[in-house]
């Protein structure tokens, strides 16, 4: 078993870290070091000092059903549990538990649905895709070979999509029907994960595994290729601009493709995480871990002093969902866009203890941990500009 754990450990550092909010000091830095720990503290510390609503701990995915709704999934052990959490009146419902490890999460648009990939605890893992109405409490399993993600929603969100052997497949409503609606021979690729992605008056082909997907736009009974992806995890239309992450592991970027003129804009550079998301026409990345918000009407990007594993914008733009350390918490969006004495105090902490990072090589937990540091500093130094 401690073999496959391996495997599975490998499986997740090897990814682009869109599937889960993996705080990225635990993949380059000795978690049981004393430098670690500190680092761990001044961010917790930091979301406390300004207040951040903490939600729970333990989370493995999260995402907003509404603008006063979240859902979550919380581990503990091998058992998780679908949690929703209203910030207002902080009542929480639970929904449903199931076993396992989850690789990722998606939601439909309307928030009726929630599709869940997760590995089993069979001696050898399998992966397996959960669909859960999360209005009824009713559950479908779906056959899948894949721990990619492979599934998506129609933009109603009344039809999901998933890979079915050599076809993708359209699962409508409460009813399960289920009907082909693309198949390998009348696809312009087909990789071991493929999916569709639908928007008003847009259909996307998206193919490819490994961190490199194609992405085809669909004309007319045929399909042009329109630009390639780390994941479809993290592809957006918004009116005519497609949101899409690209990049290679230590330089990962956020660009946006316009429909109209076929350009590509690039939006950010050199992240190891950008957890893309986009929600109407405003974007939130991560630069590095710090949240990043996409000013659509001047077209350009609003830095913060806000780290963090994976963040979400609620469907009114009011408030982010952030998780840190595997803890969920809500912060309103015009709190996490301010610059204050608090923030300048906090960056030059984070920017002394990376610092002294450089040289404590016997900390280090991977090839590129100096790279990260170096690069997670300049971030730093560069926010500390803006003061």
């Amino acid at each position: 078993m401690r073999c496959v754990c391996s495997i599975l450990l490998s499986f997740y550092l090897s990814m682009p870290l869109y599937a889960r909010g993996i705080p990225l000091d635990s993949v380059y830095l000795a978690t049981s070091s004393a430098e670690y720990q500190k680092l761990f503290f001044t961010r917790l510390d930091y979301y406390q000092s300004v207040g951040a609503q903490f939600i729970d701990s333990g989370i493995a995915f999260s995402g907003w059903l509404n603008g006063k709704d979240v859902i979550y999934i919380k581990e503990a052990g091998s058992t998780n549990t679908i949690i929703i959490a209203n910030f207002i009146t902080r009542k929480k419902i639970i929904l449903y538990q199931f076993k396992g490890t989850v690789i990722s999460a998606r939601i439909s648009g309307n928030g009726v649905y929630i599709a869940i990939k997760y590995f089993t605890t069979d001696k050898i893992p399998q992966p397996v895709l959960l669909l859960y109405d999360i209005a009824k409490k009713k559950f479908k399993i779906f056959n899948t070979a894949s721990a990619g993600i492979d599934y998506s929603y129609s933009y109603t969100g009344n039809a999901f999509f998933y890979k079915k052997n050599k076809c993708i497949i359209e699962v409508m409503g409460d009813s399960y029907r289920e009907k082909e609606i693309l198949c390998s021979e009348n696809a312009p690729q087909w990789d071991e994960n493929s999916v569709l992605y639908e928007h008003i008056g847009h259909r996307l082909f998206i193919s490819g595994s490994s961190g490199n997907y194609d992405v085809y736009m669909s004309t007319s009974q045929s399909f042009k290729k329109i630009f390639t992806a780390i994941t479809p995890a993290e592809i957006f239309i918004a009116d005519t601009k497609a949101f899409y992450t690209g990049g290679f592991p230590g330089n990962y970027t956020v660009n946006i493709y316009s429909l109209h003129s076929g350009k590509t804009q690039q939006l950010l550079s050199g992240s190891f995480n950008p957890s893309l998301h986009v929600v109407g026409n405003t974007a939130i990345c991560l630069n590095n871990a710090f949240i990043t918000v996409y000013d659509n009407s001047h077209n350009k990007l609003l830095p913060t002093t806000f780290e963090s594993d994976e963040a979400i914008i609620s469907p009114d733009q009011f408030s982010i969902a952030s998780t840190v350390y595997n803890r969920l918490f809500i912060i309103p969006l015009s709190k996490v866009l301010v610059l204050d004495p608090q923030a300048k105090r906090y960056l030059t902490t984070l920017e002394s203890q990376y610092a002294a990072l450089t040289q404590k090589s016997a900390i280090h937990s991977s090839p590129y941990s100096v790279t990260y540091i170096k690069q997670k500093k300049a971030t730093i130094t560069s926010l500390l500009k803006l003061f």
